[in-house]
């Protein structure tokens, strides 16, 4: 279940991060959660003031809180509960880690750069500290604001050719099914296979590749048919593409005007680490659309 009360915002001086907020205090007010606007900052300069680092440390978070009360007014001016946080510490992305770890956080919300020009989105190592560790929903935002009514596309793999668990589609299912119910949306089902591999493999002048091809193309079909029935969603909405997922999942999402893909993460080695497997990392830049990964 996605499930919210409680959602966090991290503010990177770095990234523009007002439609994060506004996007955030969408889900905020349809969900009636409580949000909280988090930021880090570091100065090694004012450690070296002696008698009175710890004076100048608590004036610098203070001009950072000053910053977040400004973007808080957006949430503030619909009624939303707004906490801010700034705490002193380097690296963002720990910080926030060790604050989830002491305070309940349904998802984290933080707004990313994708690059137009060289179609390619510009992940941080705070990005990707959040995406390997964060052990609630991670939201990744772009600059490009939703449409009235969002379309919520669930990445699937019904026939586990990337070893992927059978329980992380449920899962990635259901997240959206309810994320789209509570932004009064609409949940798409997306599987990218690519039997070129296979293919090449098979590439005999005694096997017809033709008939091959199209039986390989029709167990996708059907396994993404039966996924779907089994969780009432229209077999419409069920598409199915052949092709690289590096290149076919980006483009199918720019394509359809997409507002947020799901993309499931599982853990391999306990809690510490979340893994989304080689492809799904690699197609991540690639991908113009507000990105939300489930664990």
């Amino acid at each position: 279940m996605f499930e919210l009360r409680q959602i966090i915002v991290l503010l990177d001086q770095s990234e523009e991060s007002v439609t994060a907020v506004e996007k955030a205090a969408i889900l905020a007010k349809k969900t009636g959660s409580r949000m909280t606007l988090f930021t880090s900052g570091y100065d090694g300069a004012l450690n070296n003031l002696q008698n009175l680092a710890e004076n100048a440390r608590d004036a610098y978070l203070s001009r950072l809180l000053i910053g977040l009360d400004s973007l808080a007014a957006i949430a503030r001016a619909q009624d939303i509960v707004v906490h801010t946080e700034a705490v002193w510490d380097k690296h963002a992305g720990a910080a926030l880690l060790n604050y989830i770890d002491g305070n309940s956080v349904d998802l984290v919300v933080k707004a990313t750069h994708h690059q137009n020009v060289i179609q390619r989105t510009f992940f941080s190592q705070t990005d990707w500290e959040l995406i390997r560790h964060c052990p609630v929903p991670l939201l990744l935002t772009k600059g490009t604001a939703w449409h009235p009514k969002v379309t919520v596309t669930a990445a699937v793999d019904p026939v586990r050719s990337n070893d992927k668990p059978s329980f992380l589609d449920d899962h990635i299912i259901q997240c959206g099914l309810d994320l789209a119910a509570q932004l009064d949306g609409q949940v798409q089902l997306l599987h990218v296979y690519d039997p070129t591999p296979l293919m090449i493999y098979l590439d005999q002048p005694a096997i017809n590749s033709t008939d091959i091809s199209e039986e390989i193309r029709q167990q996708h079909l059907d396994a993404l048919a039966s996924l779907a029935s089994s969780k009432g969603i229209a077999t419409d909405l069920a598409k199915l593409e052949m092709g690289s997922p590096v290149q076919v999942i980006p483009d199918h999402l720019y394509e359809n005007d997409i507002d947020i893909v799901i993309m499931g993460a599982v853990s391999r080695s306990g809690f510490e680490r979340w893994l989304l497997g080689h492809t799904a990392e690699k197609v991540l830049d690639r991908i113009t659309v507000d990105i939300l990964i489930v664990k």
